[in-house]
């Protein structure tokens, strides 16, 4: 058989009527076909699959153990086959089965849940994965998930859809009781540890960039791959460090003792993006990053107005 699984939808069609039209003869009629096609699709199905699927000296034919088996799967495949092809024909695919949606975490703490339920009106199924930012672009290219939102915009790609989901400035993070100066990176290095994101992130790379193209090389001995950890350190004490404020947001910009200022040295900026694959989930995409930037509006934009007024400007929603 051509198909590399040794099946395909015509063979296990005929294979499960011979069975249960009780002879090759009867499933040849009842398929329109000649009963010389119908024994060698099954021989071929046999040879394929490199075992004996009927017992063909009971009348009416009967199937052995493994017929059985393959029997059962059969319908169950024949079965959905059919029902895809009635729903294509009729058009009723507006509702998805199934969305794959990977998120920074960052933003799905500040609004998963609610962008989960704007998933479930249209589809019957979904699955929602955070961290290894690093890892989304590959996933949606490779169609492991449908949506990411993230900080790679995937540029280099055609074939996808884009929609901006957000825009912020990093900022420089200190302990709240820090009173030294804030404007020498380097010096600040000297007097306390520079707590890093790991390389494997998004944001950690970004970061790392920047500070190689404005010549600052400082001690690497604190690397951290979340931000609550990472702000929870600088909170105590242990260190600085570089980050934005959606993820002060997430880690929770009032349970942390810290104090926020502008980088002194030039901004440098994180724009969150909505990507999938163009012309797949309909209007899904533009749905879920209007949505979402209505959430950021209610939910993040407000609490940094209330801690953080001085960075409201800073941070968009959209284009």
């Amino acid at each position: 058989m051509r198909s590399g699984f040794g099946f395909d939808l015509r063979s296990m069609e005929i294979f499960v009527e011979t069975l249960e039209r009780g002879s090759q003869t009867a499933a040849a009629e009842y398929l329109g076909l000649k009963q010389s096609s119908v024994s060698q699709s099954l021989a071929n199905l046999e040879e394929g699959l490199g075992m004996i699927l009927l017992d063909r000296h009971s009348r009416p034919l009967e199937p052995t153990g493994a017929g059985r088996f393959f029997y059962d799967r059969a319908k169950r495949l024949l079965h959905e086959a059919r029902h895809t092809r009635r729903e294509l024909q009729s058009g009723s695919f507006g509702r998805l089965h199934q969305v794959r949606m990977a998120l920074v975490d960052s933003l799905a703490t500040a609004v998963g849940q609610p962008l989960i339920e704007v998933i479930r009106r249209h589809t019957s199924d979904y699955s929602l994965t955070t961290g290894l930012s690093h890892m989304h672009g590959h996933s949606l290219l490779t169609r492991h998930v449908d949506i990411i939102i993230s900080d790679d915009r995937l540029e280099n790609y055609d074939g996808l859809e884009r929609h901006a989901i957000l825009g912020e400035p990093f900022v420089l993070v200190l302990p709240a009781d820090w009173t030294g100066p804030v404007d020498n990176l380097r010096w600040l290095a000297r007097q306390m540890d520079f707590v890093r994101y790991t390389a494997q992130s998004l944001i950690g790379q970004s970061i790392e960039r920047h500070l190689r193209l404005n010549r600052l090389e400082l001690p690497a001995r604190l690397y951290i791959d979340n931000t609550f950890a990472l702000l929870s350190l600088v909170g105590a004490g242990s260190g600085w460090t570089i980050t934005t404020p959606l993820c002060l947001f997430q880690a929770g910009l009032d349970r942390l003792a810290l104090r926020v200022e502008p980088l002194p040295i030039p901004p440098l900026r994180r724009d969150l993006t909505l990507v999938s694959r163009r012309d797949e989930l309909g209007d899904l995409p533009a749905q879920l990053a209007r949505d979402g930037r209505q959430l950021l509006d209610q939910r993040f934009t407000g609490e940094l107005r209330r801690h953080l007024p001085w960075l409201v400007s800073e941070v968009r929603t959209g284009h």
